[in-house]
């Protein structure tokens, strides 16, 4: 599991385990109720259908492959950081989880996904890097610091590695945010007939110096 990082105010930041994917479904879910980009994946039964997106990604991906923080607040999971490694391919998992995936989506749904997410991937960089695929906060814990705290979190296990961070984002007004981690807008990327995601990457080099800041 992994030694626990206090952050102040009760709130740690761990290393998630098997035990923790239902958590973390859960809270990527309501952390993600409103997001173009899942939306748009699922434009009927949301709820559900994301939960079971997230459990999919987070017990055959990056459990295996990857690396999962979470964020605890009176023993209880506020926040997720799903990050894929610089070192490690999550090809094999994502291969496992493409049935279930496919069923999640349906027969009519699963063209259209597909081709977004296939063009997406044309704007991933090729060299070395950690991925955050999914950072999310508990609606009800807004405010206590732990979606800042597993960014940051993160980001310093980046530098240690001297590896740059790359992530999409589907909402535009989360970009600031990111822009003051030392994030830069690479592309902007349309899914067909959905939203636009932006592409962003942080050299380590610029976190470094940003973070004095902070």
């Amino acid at each position: 599991m992994g030694r626990a990082e206090e952050r102040g105010d009760g709130l740690s930041i761990r290393a998630a385990g098997r035990r923790d994917v239902t958590a973390v479904s859960r809270v990527l879910a309501r952390a993600f109720e409103k997001d173009p980009f899942v939306a748009w994946m699922f434009p009927e039964d949301l709820g559900r259908r994301a939960r079971r997106l997230y459990a999919i990604e987070a017990g055959f991906e990056y459990l295996p492959y990857g690396l999962i923080d979470v964020a605890v607040l009176d023993d209880r999971v506020v926040g997720a950081a799903l990050w894929g490694r610089p070192d490690v391919s999550t090809g094999p998992g994502a291969l496992r989880s493409l049935p279930h995936l496919a069923a999640l989506l349906g027969v009519e749904r699963l063209p259209t996904v597909f081709r977004g997410l296939t063009s997406l991937s044309e704007h991933t960089p090729r060299t070395p890097h950690w991925y955050l695929a999914e950072l999310g906060t508990d609606p009800d814990a807004r405010g206590v610091g732990a979606g800042v705290g597993l960014l940051r979190h993160g980001l310093e296990r980046a530098d240690l590695h001297g590896a740059p961070v790359f992530l999409e984002s589907s909402n535009a007004e989360n970009l600031p945010f990111y822009e003051r981690f030392g994030f830069r807008v690479l592309a902007e990327v349309p899914m067909p007939d959905g939203p636009i995601l932006h592409t962003m990457l942080r050299d380590p080099e610029q976190a470094g110096e940003r973070a004095v800041d902070q």
